[in-house]
């Protein structure tokens, strides 16, 4: 090859030296831009999923918000598919006796058998097999009656483990029996007191009823009764949900340019319509469960308050914000429950509702009095049990509790017992309503032989603060002590009644002549004539 060839393939070889580098670098820019749009893509897709998680999030808490406020707004129409009856027969058990299990002592093992030995032949016999078997006989017979004498031994302690395993058995029968039949003994006498409109079973019922009522599980259910059988009127304190119930966002919305989540929050009219809405089905399905619960009550009266922290003073208190009064005539049926704007139904009863529940402004009560505060019992004819003449300090503490209540109902007031344990030093308690005066009065009746003094009018009048009464009457068999008199006189809102004075009221009112057998009485200086005891 010429110095011209040589010259040529130089630029040649040059020439795709520069077209592979070229080639390279234009591969390595290609690569370069894939491997850009690759990450573009990938960040893209990164940006989305994160948008739809957020969105996800987003709609799922917007879905459980509606899902709560559904369930909180639709408590009556829900709850009235579900029937309140308590069957106090599925209380009652039936014992479930387990079998007598003897386990290998059950069947006695077989006695053994005789067997004899096989008898020789006629050749043996001759070769002195007769001795030889005459002793095996022997050998058997013996080993056999051992034999009999191990299998009478082990019936024998089979039969004692039978005669063990057969007692502990009756007495595992005979505590699972009592057990169940202390069981069912407890639910006879709830049924009994239940017949007999005992206020303890009538409460425990009522108590047994709410708290199987299909509320949400985030609700309370304190709750107390107290039950006037005279008037088949079951008053009830049952604490509802605070206004957190309601949650102040209305709903959520996310701003992808802004990668930021809004809550669109609730007007505080809207806020304050809801949780009336929520305490108006919560109280009309409590009601309805119990009229439905328990027939033969005539009405309820609800009193619904929430725990909260008294924006005054800092302090736990209990205000009521809905109460009412529901005789069963006026509850609508089930059928027509469903269909009831529940605010409209809750306000055709006697209620108050409060003007801003939201806020926990409270009401006072629709019943005139704070029956929560008392529990009554039964009332019974005290004055029938009196015969000619007959002696108050031969009656027993309770039958001179009804006949002093039964003075006052004889005067046009009303008058209800209270329970022996836990009155609060209230032994009746009594009202006159009237169109212009009216009110409530706690009684004392103190059955004593000897003086009553001032410790007595102190007690009256702490009843008196703690029951928040207009009034207190303190009636006695014995007498007062001057000082007692002039206590009495001081608070201005009490009456004092002594023996003289109740046996003319007995025989004014009562129509009855009684003695009271104190023998060491004082003389009044000034007897005046029975005007009757101040009745509120």
């Amino acid at each position: 090859m010429g110095s011209k060839g040589f010259f040529y393939e130089i630029q040649r070889q040059r020439r795709l030296a520069a077209q592979e580098a070229l080639r390279r670098e234009r591969a390595v820019e290609r690569d370069r831009k894939q491997a850009e749009r690759a990450q573009a893509a990938y960040e893209k897709q990164l940006r989305l999923e994160y948008t739809q998680t957020r969105k996800a999030g987003v709609e799922a808490l917007n879905r459980n918000l509606a899902q709560w406020i559904e369930q909180i707004t639709s408590i009556l129409v829900e709850g009235v598919h579900y029937s309140p009856w308590i069957d106090l027969d599925a209380d009652r058990t039936t014992p479930a006796l387990p079998p007598l299990d003897l386990g290998q002592y059950a069947h006695p093992r077989p006695a053994p058998q005789w067997t004899a030995p096989p008898e020789p032949g006629r050749l043996s016999r001759m070769f002195g097999g007769a001795d030889k078997y005459l002793a095996r006989v022997e050998e058997e017979r013996a080993r056999f009656d051992a034999a009999i004498v191990e299998h009478a031994r082990q019936e024998q302690y089979r039969q004692e483990q039978v005669a063990r395993l057969t007692a502990a058995h009756a007495e595992e029968i005979a505590r699972i029996e009592q057990r169940a039949a202390e069981r069912n003994a407890i639910v006879d006498a709830r049924v009994a007191g239940l017949e007999a409109r005992n206020p303890q079973e009538v409460e425990w019922l009522a108590g047994r009823v709410l708290a199987r009522t299909p509320l949400p599980d985030t609700f309370p259910r304190a709750m107390e009764f107290a039950f006037d059988p005279r008037r088949e009127l079951l008053a009830v304190r049952f604490e509802l949900p605070g206004h957190d119930v309601i949650p102040s966002d209305r709903e959520f919305k996310y701003i992808a340019s802004k990668d930021e989540q809004r809550a669109v929050p609730r007007t505080k009219a809207q806020l304050d319509d809801l949780y009336r809405e929520v305490i108006a089905q919560t109280t009309l399905l409590c009601v309805r469960d119990l009229l439905v619960a328990d027939p033969v009550l005539h009405s309820v009266h609800f009193d619904g308050y929430v725990r909260r922290h008294n924006p005054a003073t800092g302090e736990m208190d209990d205000p009521t914000i809905v109460s009412t009064s529901v005789e069963r005539a006026q509850l609508p049926p089930d059928t027509n429950l469903m269909n009831v704007a529940p605010q409209v139904c809750l306000r055709s009863f006697d209620t108050l509702i409060s003007g801003h529940p939201y806020e926990v402004e409270p009401i006072a009560s629709t019943l005139d009095f704070d029956w929560n505060r008392y529990r009554f019992v039964k009332e019974f004819d005290a004055a029938a049990t009196l015969d000619s003449r007959p002696d108050l300090m031969d009656m027993t503490p309770t039958q001179f509790e009804h006949l002093v209540r039964q003075i006052f109902q004889a005067q046009g007031a009303e008058g209800w017992t209270t329970q022996q344990s836990n009155d609060d030093g209230v032994d009746a308690v009594i009202a006159k309503r009237t169109p212009l005066i009216g009110g409530l009065a706690i009684v004392q009746a103190k059955q004593y032989r000897n003086v009553i003094g001032v410790s007595h009018v102190r007690e009256l009048a702490g009843a008196m603060e703690e029951k928040k009464a207009g009034w207190g009457i303190l009636i006695t068999t014995s007498w007062f002590t001057t000082g007692c008199e002039r206590k009495a006189r001081e608070h201005g809102r009490m009456e004092l009644i002594d023996g003289q004075q109740l046996v003319q009221l007995i025989e004014e009112h009562l129509h009855k002549r009684v003695l009271i057998g104190i023998h060491k009485r004082p003389r009044r200086k000034a007897p005046a004539a029975p005007q009757g005891p101040v009745v509120p």
